[in-house]
């Protein structure tokens, strides 16, 4: 299988946090290029491997140190289906805070908007330190670091191997039944949110 021009790329990124559980996310990126043609499978999944080690680098300080098992992911859209066309068990994903987790479903919430109001980017970053929060709120290292990883998470990229081919964050609406491109705008929450568990089988 390879990647062509107006694919849509699925990104999964999931890590168990000792006596907490599964914290997974996802991402989505289309591909761009000005003049079509094709990128193999590893070409692109090693692009989204890199973005995701872009965006969770600001926050691996208030990940707790007793995660394990990271694991990413990439599918692309092939009709109603994803195919799966790369897995990686990442190396910087190791948590660093030594403080206790939080618990289960508590999580750093980050919503970045398209050009419809109805179709929203929302991200739960979970398995955070309780060092991160304080008087109910998350305190500012972790709103900074969050803020880094969000624009990160929208700013289009380059494949690293082929430069005429790009990659555009934004989120693929089921009901618009199109690929929505992330505006610059985001906001992120200083009250922690809490991630409702995803059925099983959704998102695969």
């Amino acid at each position: 299988m390879t990647v062509t021009n107006n694919d849509i790329l699925k990104v999964d990124v999931r890590y168990t946090v000792s006596g907490i559980g599964v914290t997974a996310n996802i991402f989505q990126a289309q591909v761009f290029q000005v003049s079509p043609h094709t990128v193999t499978d590893a070409y692109a999944t090693a692009s989204m491997f890199d973005w995701i080690g872009r965006i969770y680098l600001p926050m691996v300080p208030h990940i707790v140190v007793t995660m394990t098992d990271p694991l990413v992911q990439v599918y692309k859209k092939v009709g109603v289906f994803w195919n799966l066309i790369g897995s990686e068990t990442p190396t910087n994903l190791d948590g660093e805070s030594i403080g206790d987790p939080l618990p289960s479903g508590v999580a750093l919430l980050t919503t970045v908007l398209t050009d419809t109001s109805k179709v929203q980017g929302k991200k739960y970053i979970g398995g955070l330190s309780e060092t991160g929060i304080t008087a109910g709120l998350w305190i500012a290292t972790v709103l900074t670091a969050m803020g880094t990883s969000a624009v990160q998470w929208i700013a289009q990229f380059q494949d690293l191997a082929d430069e005429e081919t790009w990659y555009i964050p934004g989120v693929y609406s089921t009901k618009a039944i199109a690929f929505k491109m992330f505006t610059s705008a985001y906001t992120v929450r200083s009250v922690p949110a809490y991630q409702r568990r995803r059925k099983s089988g959704v998102g695969a």
